[in-house]
């Protein structure tokens, strides 16, 4: 029982990560809002992620732009996977023919930059959206 009980309140450090307001939760004021979607969703001209989209799935017309805005200085790069987007300009991404396509990079768990005095914290996890282009 004590090793379960060691390995929960572990796992709920490690899950902490390094304090509260680890990841901001959306777009800043006056930006367009994230664009999460199930499965049934419709289709957008301009769609902007954010680290609170993690998981999702979006929809875009052709031709359409999805925005990446996570944070992180400098945030690390964004992958593309299939031939549904291409790379217009860092972070920017175009709908060029039908199809999924997925966006991945990492995302800081800690708020940064740590306060004088305060530890660094290096710590990333995995961030990925699905964008179904119609």
């Amino acid at each position: 029982m004590r090793v379960r009980t060691g390995v929960a309140v572990a796992a709920l450090l490690l899950m902490a990560g390094c304090g509260p307001g680890a990841v901001p939760a959306g777009p800043a004021p006056g930006e367009t809002a994230p664009a999460s979607a199930g499965a049934g969703c419709g289709t957008a001209t301009e769609v902007t992620v954010t680290a609170a989209d993690n998981g999702h799935h979006v929809c875009l017309d052709r031709r359409g732009t999805v925005r990446v805005r996570l944070p992180g200085t400098p945030a690390d790069p964004v992958t593309v996977s299939g031939t549904a987007l291409a790379e217009v300009s860092e972070h920017l991404y175009r709908g060029v023919s039908a199809g999924t396509a997925v966006l991945a990079s990492t995302v800081p768990v800690c708020a940064s930059p740590a306060g004088p005095g305060g530890v660094r914290c290096l710590a990333v996890t995995a961030w990925q959206v699905t964008v179904v282009v119609r």
